[in-house]
């Protein structure tokens, strides 16, 4: 990982919307939490979303049926939530949330034909 994601300041402005948020730390060392992924609307073809850091802790849903729903717990401070959402071809309308530990973090929206979404929760600020 590059120096430049540890940094939780790269993220700010990149995602408009997004509030910050603190990990809980544990002898120095970045403790767990909760991240609620939430998805409701029409005309989704696919929603992605992280379970822990790097490629091996993304999951891809294709096809959700709607309202959805999911919890993960995430442990360490390279640990993003990231939830993505693509309509489908003959479009539709979505709001996505993150919620970590109960609060709202990150809330977008898409509509349209092949409209996508993407909320990331950034790490470093305070709740």
């Amino acid at each position: 990982m590059s120096d430049r994601w540890k940094d939780p300041g790269v993220l700010r402005g990149a995602v408009s919307g997004a509030e910050a948020f603190s990990l809980p730390a544990a002898d120095g060392m970045a403790g767990s939490f909760e991240v609620e992924y939430v998805v409701t609307g029409v005309g989704v073809s696919e929603i992605s979303y992280t379970t822990g850091p790097g490629d091996a802790g993304e999951v891809v849903v294709e096809g959700p049926r709607l309202p959805w729903r999911t919890t993960v717990r995430m442990t360490g401070a390279e640990a993003v939530p990231v939830l993505s959402v693509m309509l489908s071809e003959d479009g539709g309308r979505i709001e996505s949330v993150i919620r970590v530990d109960g609060l709202e973090a990150m809330r977008s929206t898409a509509a349209g034909a092949s409209g996508t979404s993407v909320c990331v929760a950034e790490p470093g600020g305070a709740w």
